[in-house]
C-alpha cells in the first residue's frame, strides 16, 4: 500500500515512504441546522460545497521530491493523490494550500539532502 502524488498520465512521488504518524483526514461539509421557534430542526446540506482534506507530516525526502512538491505548490498544479495504490481508480483530484512552503526544515545530520515538513492537500471539485 504506497499513498500516491502526482500530475495524472505522468510520473509520482511515493509519499508513504516518509510519511509520518500525524496523518490525518475529513471532509468539510456545508451544512446547516435551523431549529424553528416551534423546536422543529431542519439541516441543509450543499453537496457542491463539501470537500475533502489531507494532511501529511512528511520526513526525510530527498531534495529531488521536495523540489517537485514545491514547484505544485507555487504553481498551483492540479494533482491526483491515491490514498492507496491496491486501488488505483480510486483517487481525489487535489491542489496543495498553504501560504508557505510544505517543507522548511532540515533532518539532522543531513543538511540539505533530507527535509521535512508536512503537505496540505485539498480537494477541488
Amino acid at each position: 500500500m504506497a499513498m500516491l502524488l502526482g500530475i495524472p498520465n505522468s510520473s509520482y512521488i511515493t509519499l508513504s515512504d516518509h510519511a509520518g504518524y500525524g496523518y490525518r483526514f475529513g471532509a468539510t461539509v456545508d451544512k446547516k441546522d435551523i431549529r424553528t421557534k416551534g423546536g422543529k430542526l431542519f439541516t441543509y446540506i450543499t453537496p457542491a460545497s463539501t470537500f475533502r482534506e489531507f494532511k501529511i507530516p512528511l520526513s526525510y525526502v530527498n531534495s529531488n521530491d521536495v523540489s517537485l512538491i514545491n514547484s505544485y505548490f507555487i504553481t498551483g498544479t492540479d494533482l491526483r493523490f491515491i490514498e492507496d495504490d491496491t486501488h488505483a481508480n480510486s483517487f481525489f483530484n487535489v491542489r496543495i494550500l498553504g501560504v508557505k512552503e510544505p517543507f522548511v526544515a532540515y533532518n539532522t545530520p543531513y543538511f540539505r539532502q533530507k527535509y521535512s515538513g508536512e503537505v496540505t492537500l485539498q480537494t477541488y471539485e
